[in-house]
Parts: C-alpha cells; sequence; structure tokens
C-alpha cells in the first residue's frame, strides 16, 4: 500500500505576510477564516499551498513577483515489509514527505526524485531483482538498508554505491534524523511533520 502524494510548494505564513504587507497574525486568521486553502503540519505551523496564494493575490491585484515558493522538503521513501507493520510505519504514513510502499507495484509509480530510501531487509523480492531501484531517478539516493540482519549474503542489493545497513528496524527517529541532516545540508528545506 502506498501514501497517496500529490506535492505541492506551499508558504509559511511569515512568507505570505511579507508577500501581502499584514501581519503574520492576519495570515493566520486568514487560514483560519478558509481564505487560502492551507495546511497545518504536526508542529503546528500552517502551511499555505502556493495556488491558493497566487489566485489570492491574483484577485487583489498584488504583484505575485516577490513570490518565491517554500522549498519542499526532500522526499523520502520507506519500502517496508508489509507483514511486519509497526506503529512506527504508521506513523510515517502520515508525514508529507514519506512515501510508504509495501508492494512491488508501487515502485512503477514513485512521484518525487527521493532523497532516501528506506528499505526493509526482509523483503525478499528485493534481493533477488533491485534493477528497478537502480533507475535514473535513484541514482542520487541514499539507501538505508534496515532490518539489515536479514541481508541474503548473495543480495544484489548490496551492489549499490549509496548503500548503508541499520540493524534495527525503522523509526520514525531514524527517518528524522536523516531530514535533519538533510536540512543542515540546505538549511531553507523545512520539517514535513
Amino acid at each position: 500500500m502506498k501514501t497517496p502524494q500529490n506535492p505541492q510548494n506551499y508558504y509559511s505564513t511569515s512568507q505570505a505576510a511579507k508577500v501581502l504587507g499584514l501581519s503574520v497574525g492576519t495570515v493566520q486568521r486568514m487560514v483560519q477564516n478558509g481564505v487560502f486553502k492551507a495546511f497545518v503540519t504536526h508542529g503546528g505551523h500552517r502551511r499555505i499551498l502556493s495556488t491558493s496564494l497566487n489566485d489570492y493575490c491574483q484577485k487583489q491585484g498584488v504583484s505575485t513577483s516577490a513570490l518565491a515558493p517554500a522549498h519542499s522538503p526532500a522526499h523520502f521513501y520507506v519500502l517496508h515489509d508489509s507483514a511486519h507493520m509497526t506503529p512506527a510505519v504508521s506513523r510515517l504514513h502520515e508525514w508529507a514527505c514519506v512515501t510508504v510502499i509495501t508492494h512491488p507495484l508501487d515502485l512503477m509509480d514513485i512521484g518525487p526524485e527521493p532523497a532516501v530510501l528506506f528499505v526493509d531487509a526482509r523483503l525478499t523480492w528485493l534481493h533477488t531483482s533491485p534493477a528497478h531501484l537502480h533507475n535514473a531517478r535513484m541514482q542520487n539516493a541514499h539507501i538505508i538498508l534496515y532490518n539489515s540482519e536479514h541481508l541474503p549474503a548473495n543480495s544484489l542489493f548490496t551492489e549499490s554505491q549509496n548503500l548503508h545497513l541499520f540493524a534495527g528496524d525503522i523509526s520514525t527517529d531514524l527517518v528524522d534524523g536523516y531530514l535533519l541532516c538533510l536540512q543542515q545540508q540546505q538549511p531553507q528545506t523545512t520539517r514535513c511533520h
């Protein structure tokens, strides 16, 4: 099962306030009153969809030249064995920048280019033909093979150049740690949960 993704650019309330010449509090109230299509992150921050802010600016005659979309967080994929679902995997399903995949056919429909690919070593179908993970879109992804004690000695997966082994199971802390590392490399990247 795959988490449906419809990645969109968005703006923080402070970015929108700066463009509109309004206070952050006013923009927050506009979000609450439905003026902007927005969502609230797990951390309680409002994010305004770029299409909504652009539409508002156009209707109000506000120049959109100052609008530069906030950088979307890096996108992570978790390929997990559906026979071993955990609460952490359920929580990761809810994160905007994470797609959880439990079926091989879902790999054909990968959306945003992955920054990090977390792979459960218990997925037997990956060890015999991981070629679909070596396409051009995956070349720069870091691959974290968790539950690595289940990695077969003859796995073709070990040919990956960016492969890192992790003995434990997937956790929100593991994913968050990689997200924080990427944020330090690209400070303008926002949190995804």
